[in-house]
């Protein structure tokens, strides 16, 4: 009866000890439970602050790129837009350049155009003016040249009034020595006193007779004046043209002396 009283006793003690033990391992669990819970609590709010900070920076990270992307679109904008504005710029100073060259162009033309009118004007007023200083030589020269014809027309003919007084006085000199010759030559009688003949003579430059001609007189003195002539061949005559010319187809009257 002891036996079974301390074995009961013993079973009774190791029940306590092992409810005691279950109730602390109970505890110890249950107070594990609360750690891990707190620390399973601790860890989800640690991973909603996790997850929130992630949200945040996905967000700011989001907004970030929201606000790259749209500087860079601004930027590009910008960009485009001062591409645009140098290209037009470009194009502007292009046009202006080219309005430039354009203008000093025309005005180049403008000038050439200018100095060949004003060259040609000047051609054409220096042609005139040598034209007319042409004329008023050409009138000075032929005023000077017909005065000048004139002059010598007048010395010519003083000249040949002065020359044909002498080629007179020549020849009258030369129908003297002409009629002296025939004269000489002249056979003559008492029948042929106070009577003439008019005779024709041709000579030629040497003076020789080459033709004699009676033209009017007394029959025996023209015969006998053609056979003085005759008898002569050659008459005097002189060796200038001129005189010569007055003497190379002569009429002389022949009158017997005696």
């Amino acid at each position: 009866m002891k036996i079974e009283r301390n074995k009961a006793k013993q079973d009774l003690s190791k029940l306590n000890r092992e409810q005691k033990q279950s109730e602390k391992e109970a505890k110890e669990a249950k107070r594990k439970a609360a750690v891990e819970k707190k620390k399973a609590e601790a860890e989800k709010q640690k991973a909603l602050v996790e997850k929130n900070k992630a949200l945040a920076e996905k967000k700011k990270a989001e907004e970030a790129k929201k606000e790259r992307i749209k500087r860079e679109a601004e930027a590009k904008k910008a960009k485009d837009e001062a591409t645009k504005a140098k290209q037009r710029k470009e194009a502007e100073q292009k046009a202006a350049a080219k309005a430039e060259a354009e203008r000093k162009q025309r005005e180049k033309e403008a000038a050439e155009a200018a100095e060949k009118a004003r060259k040609a004007k000047e051609a054409e007023e220096k042609a005139k003016a040598e034209k007319l200083k042409r004329e008023q030589e050409a009138r000075e020269k032929a005023l000077q040249e017909s005065m000048m014809q004139e002059q010598l027309a007048r010395e010519q003919s003083v000249r040949q009034k002065a020359r044909q007084k002498v080629v007179m006085s020549e020849v009258q000199k030369y129908k003297a020595l002409i009629s002296s010759k025939i004269q000489q030559n002249l056979l003559t009688d008492e029948s042929m006193k106070g009577t003439s003949c008019r005779l024709n003579i041709r000579l030629a430059f040497s003076g020789l007779v080459t033709k004699v001609t009676i033209l009017e007189g007394q029959n025996n003195t023209c015969k006998a004046a053609e056979r003085a002539v005759l008898k002569a061949e050659t008459l005097p005559v002189s060796k200038e043209e001129d005189v010569y010319q007055q003497l190379k187809d002569i009429n002389l009257t022949v009158e017997p002396e005696r």
